[in-house]
């Protein structure tokens, strides 16, 4: 059951040496020296002290240490490229959002990595290209990660454990010791490399594991395709509106085209092993794998009527190239089906070798600036307001802070310089941008048309009317009522949003001015003397303000404010 090529002592060294970078980078972090403020610095030396070393960890054995060097020091190279000109994507430091920025990255180089990882392997042990070892490695490195990350979390649940149990009887020395990060990071690191080791030793049940997999995998391929093509065949009698009305619709569509394909690789594999279906099944399973391409270009579609209503997004880049993706494969069988019929599976090495390294290079040029989504969604947007499609007001400035990085801030900056002091509101709204909801986003035509102002009509502020569109939404049995009133009776009105349905009040905000800009809040509410719900008294009845019947209570910087029926 166990080989002898796994080399258990140059592992642990290896994991030793990336726990003491990780901690070293960790550190930079915690008390903010160089290069945690730097990150055309910090996204390569993080890349490359995750990566590198695992690919190593997933790659050595006792006769490939040169070329598995040789290899992962050229996609090491690759890699801090690509974190290099994400790390400037961060720059200026202090002014740029990179959660997005950087969540975007290890998503991405993650799944490139693991693409990539299944071809250096093969190279470095000098095995030809060939899909069946391909999926082999995919199977056994995906087991091998996620069976040492859980004997990593055991061993680190052992230690605390352990530190708990002594601190009870009140001896803390191993509390403290396995609290601090010099001791339990290069710890954790090494409990990691020995379970990679100790699992790679054990290939005949990772085998074993991946063969159960798979046969679960069999038994749900024929549901998950039937569904699909019932789904399918009732469209006609619904129509697309009511797939295209969740706001959700494409994404669904993908993620049956990504089940679908990956369902089909697990059970059918390189397609050279026997039919693991009878005939007839067999046969209708390559039919409902016809179907697939119907399936893309719905999703398509509906990705279409977004981006010629909203032009694009990073999130809608990423959508079209998951689409081209899936639909390449589908297409990619569907040839395969027409040309072999019933051995079309041998057609599945070819579509499927040539597909991962399309999807290798895609993630690769995503991150690099041959492909920058940042750059596609902000020339969109701009072009939007450029054309007069929307006016600069609606501009979505907490996007472009939060999620277009550098080119959403040098944007947002030369916004400013043109604006100057023309237009002080427009300014605020620039300098402190609000979320917007999410979802497909609302008509403001639409909403501003039904709102009943009370006590009258009155203008809402400019910057106020982008804070109330980032909450706002349409339904057919929903009155949005915005009433003005000067609530602390300072001489500056405040404004309330109710969206009214038929049996509640669904949403009661607050909108009122601090020194940093307009801020809302969520209001309480209670029917007086018992009284039901009811829409007309709240679109016609009286407005007046009452005192509290409680004043608040103050205990120890905490704020208590009665909500009690009268």
């Amino acid at each position: 059951m166990k080989t002898t090529s796994v080399p258990r002592l140059p592992m642990l060294g290896i994991a030793l040496v990336q726990g003491l970078c990780l901690l070293v980078l960790y550190r930079s972090v915690e008390f903010e020296f160089w290069p945690s403020e730097s990150p055309v610095w910090a996204f390569p030396l993080w890349t490359l002290a995750i990566v590198v070393p695992l690919f190593l960890l997933l790659s050595i054995d006792r006769d490939n240490y040169v070329s598995v060097a040789k290899h992962v020091a050229a996609f090491g190279g690759l890699l801090a490229l690509l974190a290099f000109y994400t790390g400037w994507q961060a720059e200026p430091f202090d002014e740029v959002e990179i959660g997005s920025l950087t969540g975007a990255f290890i998503i991405t180089i993650g799944l490139a990595s693991f693409k990539a990882l299944m071809y250096l392997q093969q190279r470095a042990n000098g095995v030809p290209l060939t899909y069946d070892v391909l999926f082999t490695n995919s199977w056994r490195n995906f087991l091998v990660g996620v069976l040492s990350a859980i004997f990593t979390l055991i061993f680190w649940l052992i230690l605390t454990l352990w530190a708990q149990l002594f601190r009870i009887i009140e001896i803390n020395f191993f509390y403290d010791l396995f609290t601090e990060d010099w001791f339990i990071i290069p710890v954790l690191a090494v409990a990691f490399g020995l379970g990679i080791s100790l699992f790679r030793e054990l290939i005949r049940v990772i085998d074993n594991i991946t063969k159960l997999l798979h046969w679960l995998i069999k038994l749900l391929l024929p549901l998950l395709l039937a569904v699909a093509v019932i789904f399918l065949g009732a469209l006609p009698f619904t129509g697309l509106g009511l797939l295209w009305g969740t706001g959700s619709g494409t994404a669904l569509l993908l993620w049956l085209l990504a089940l679908v394909l990956f369902f089909t690789n697990a059970v059918y594999q390189d397609g050279r092993e026997a039919n693991p279906y009878p005939l007839l099944l067999h046969r209708a399973i390559y039919a409902g794998l016809c179907v697939m391409p119907i399936v893309a270009a719905l999703a398509l579609y509906g990705l279409m009527l977004r981006l010629l209503q909203y032009g694009w997004t990073i999130e809608r880049c990423w959508a079209f190239v998951v689409w081209l993706i899936f639909a390449l494969f589908a297409i990619g069988y569907v040839i395969g089906i027409a040309r072999r019929r019933d051995e079309w599976t041998s057609e599945l090495a070819r579509v499927n070798t040539a597909m991962g390294l399309v999807v290798l290079a895609l993630l690769v040029l995503a991150n690099s600036p041959l492909l920058d989504f940042r750059k596609i969604s902000l020339s969109s947007q701009l072009e939007r307001v450029e054309s007069g499609e929307i006016e600069l007001a609606e501009f979505d400035f907490w996007y472009a802070k939060r999620h277009l990085a550098r080119p959403g801030y040098l944007a947002m900056e030369e916004m400013k310089d043109e604006i100057g002091d023309s237009d002080p509101e427009l300014l605020a709204l620039i300098n402190e941008p609000r979320w917007r909801r999410a979802g497909p986003p609302v008509d403001v035509d639409a909403f501003w048309a039904r709102v009943t102002y009370r006590p009258e009509p009155f203008d809402v502020p400019l910057v106020l009317r982008s804070r109330i569109e980032s909450s706002a939404y349409l339904a057919p049995d929903v009155d949005p009522i915005l009433i003005r009133a000067d609530l602390d009776e300072d001489g500056d009105y405040e404004y309330i949003l109710l969206m009214v349905g038929e049996y509640s009040i669904q949403l009661s905000q607050i909108y009122y001015q601090s020194e940093s800009g307009w801020q809302a809040g969520y209001l309480n509410y209670q029917y007086v003397s018992g009284e039901e719900h009811s829409r007309e008294r709240l679109l016609e009845g009286e407005i007046s303000l009452t005192e509290p019947r409680y004043r608040n209570l103050n205990v120890g910087g905490v704020e208590l404010r009665p909500i009690v029926a009268d």
